[in-house]
C-alpha cells in the first residue's frame, strides 16, 4: 500500500515567511520617521526657492525693490520699498507674509559685504534686496535640520544669475 503524501507548510518554513514580512513591514514604518528630517529640509529649501524666484519677477514687474530678511527667532520677513517712499514696510500678504520654519530646521542667511546704493539698512528693514532690474544682493542661505548638518541644502546667487540650490 502506498502512503499518500502530506500536503501543507512545516513550521519551519511559516516561521521564514513570518520572518520576511516582519522585516518588510519594519523598513516601511520605519521609513518615513528616519527621512522626516531631510524631506522637511527639501520642502522649505523648495519653498524658499519658489519665493525667491516669484519676489524677483514681482520686483521686474512692478518696478519696485523687495527685500528679504532673517531674524534672530527665526522668522523670515519679506518686505517693500514703495515708490513714493524712502522706507521698508514689512509684507503681511500670502504668500509673503512672516514665516517661521518648523523649529527642526534651521535657517542662516549670509551676505556679501557689498555697498547698498541709495538705500538705507536698518534693524527694520532687509538684508537681501531684490531690485527692479533682477540684480538680487548676493547671498548664501543655509537651510538645515538641527539634529544632522549633514543635510544642509544652499540657496545661493552671485546677484546676477539665478538662485541654485546646492545640497
Amino acid at each position: 500500500m502506498k502512503l499518500k503524501a502530506q500536503q501543507g507548510f512545516t513550521l519551519v518554513e511559516l516561521l521564514v515567511v513570518l520572518l520576511i514580512i516582519g522585516i518588510l513591514l519594519g523598513i516601511t514604518l520605519l521609513s518615513p520617521i528616519t527621512g522626516s528630517a531631510q524631506k522637511t529640509t527639501q520642502q522649505q529649501a523648495g519653498r524658499l526657492q519658489v519665493l525667491f524666484e516669484q519676489v524677483r519677477d514681482k520686483a521686474l514687474l512692478e518696478n519696485a525693490e523687495y527685500g528679504f530678511s532673517v531674524d534672530e527667532d527665526g522668522f523670515y520677513r519679506w518686505w517693500v520699498l514703495p515708490l513714493e517712499s524712502r522706507e521698508w514696510l514689512s509684507i503681511n500678504e500670502k504668500p509673503f507674509q512672516p514665516y517661521r520654519p518648523p523649529a527642526s530646521i534651521e535657517i542662516v542667511l549670509n551676505t556679501a559685504d557689498v555697498a547698498l546704493p541709495a538705500l538705507d539698512f536698518n534693524e527694520d528693514g532687509p538684508s537681501v534686496v531684490f531690485y527692479s532690474d533682477r540684480q538680487v544682493t548676493p547671498f548664501a542661505l543655509s537651510v538645515s535640520p538641527v539634529e544632522n548638518k549633514k543635510q544642509t541644502v544652499v540657496l545661493q546667487t552671485d546677484g546676477l544669475s539665478d538662485i541654485e540650490v546646492t545640497r
